[in-house]
């Protein structure tokens, strides 16, 4: 097969006349065709061109392709010199016109013309296939700019995706950072997970000289009171913190300038950050949250009083029942313990480990 180099490449431009490679839509030019004058028109928007001629009585129109996903080429070559250049040109697939009221939108006409063609020529597998085509059609540019615009109102956290965390299906999501290999009831939850150094020193000089035990609830208060470690008292003003979110109602969480620890800003800023969903402007408390606030305030009770607090204290508290209660515990590593007739949630080991089961909603 004989090789040639392409000498030269002609590419198409708006300033200067290219060819057009034009055919008719269901019919092939014989020999018997002859040329006919035509029209051509020219968007000044798009530069987009148009192309109407009229053969044998019947008016013929078509719009240039898109070359957006391809482009034609003509390949021209010169017999006597052999030299062979490329022609960039564009390509029309002329339409009969079946309108007789020509007086409506040309675009509406080359749109319609090839369903109409079809309807009154073609098989009835055609009529339906053209039909349906009709109806899927979309201006894509139209679909592309009302999405563009819709994702440009829409931000990552406006939107609650709490749903769809895969996280909330684990017990770990609900407990604070746990080692469940410990050999030391007091290796099981860290302080420093709970809370870093620098959060416990920043809460304590906040609640540095305020009267915030008389503040508590009375059963965390009591806890509270019994001890003198500054890591207890910042450790129960939290937990007191969650037990006031678990029982307050969301329309009074959301009234302008909440805060849930006035005691401490710290404090205040992680609760809501970590024990709250934000839609919008709107904080949201889904039942999955609210599982987290009671499993959280029990471990930080357990670790400021001994591992072991009174169960009907808790349901107190939280006012829940006790069997409710009992859900709660399991999943922090806890256990129900009877001592003299009176119920108490104690950490201690070996742990809990039945509190990982299936759950047949999206709280427990």
């Amino acid at each position: 097969m004989t090789q040639r180099t392409i000498d030269k490449v002609y590419k198409k431009s708006n300033q200067k006349p290219y060819p057009i490679i034009v055919n008719y839509q269901h019919a092939y030019p014989t020999d018997e065709f002859q040329s006919y004058p035509c029209t051509l028109l020219k968007n000044t928007e798009t530069d987009q061109k148009t192309l109407v001629t009229e053969t044998d009585g019947l008016l013929y129109a078509g719009e240039e392709d898109d070359d957006n996903l391809g482009q034609t080429l003509l390949l021209v070559r010169d017999k006597s010199s052999g030299k062979v250049r490329l022609i960039e040109s564009s390509y029309i697939e002329l339409r009969p016109i079946l309108k007789e009221d020509l007086n409506i939108n040309d675009t509406q006409v080359l749109e319609t013309s090839n369903l109409e063609l079809s309807r009154k020529f073609g098989s009835k597998k055609q009529r339906q296939q053209m039909e349906q085509r009709e109806k899927l059609k979309m201006n894509m540019e139209t679909v592309t700019e009302q999405v563009k615009k819709a994702t440009e109102k829409v931000k990552s956290e406006q939107l609650d995706l709490t749903s769809y965390n895969n996280s909330l299906n684990s017990d770990d999501f609900y407990i604070p950072d746990i080692n469940r290999n410990a050999t030391r009831v007091e290796d099981v939850y860290d302080f420093d997970k709970i809370l870093t150094e620098e959060q416990f020193s920043q809460i304590a000089s906040e609640i540095e000289s305020k009267d915030y035990i008389s503040e508590m609830l009375p059963f965390i208060q009591n806890i509270v009171s019994n001890s003198n470690s500054i890591k207890h008292q910042v450790l129960g003003l939290y937990a007191d913190s969650l037990a006031k979110l678990y029982i307050m109602m969301v329309k009074d969480i959301n009234r302008k300038g909440f805060t849930i620890c006035k005691s401490s800003n710290t404090l205040n800023k992680h609760i809501l950050e970590n024990f709250l969903t934000v839609s919008g402007r709107k904080y949201g408390r889904p039942p999955q949250y609210k599982d987290k606030i009671i499993c959280h305030a029990i471990v930080l009770l357990l670790l400021i009083n001994n591992f072991k607090i009174s169960l009907d204290e808790v349901c107190e508290m939280f006012k829940l029942m006790p069997s409710t209660s009992a859900l709660k515990v399991r999943v922090t590593g806890a256990i129900i313990v009877n001592t003299d007739s009176k119920k108490f949630v104690q950490l201690k080991l070996p742990l809990n480990n039945k509190g990982i089961y299936r759950r047949k909603s999206t709280h427990f």
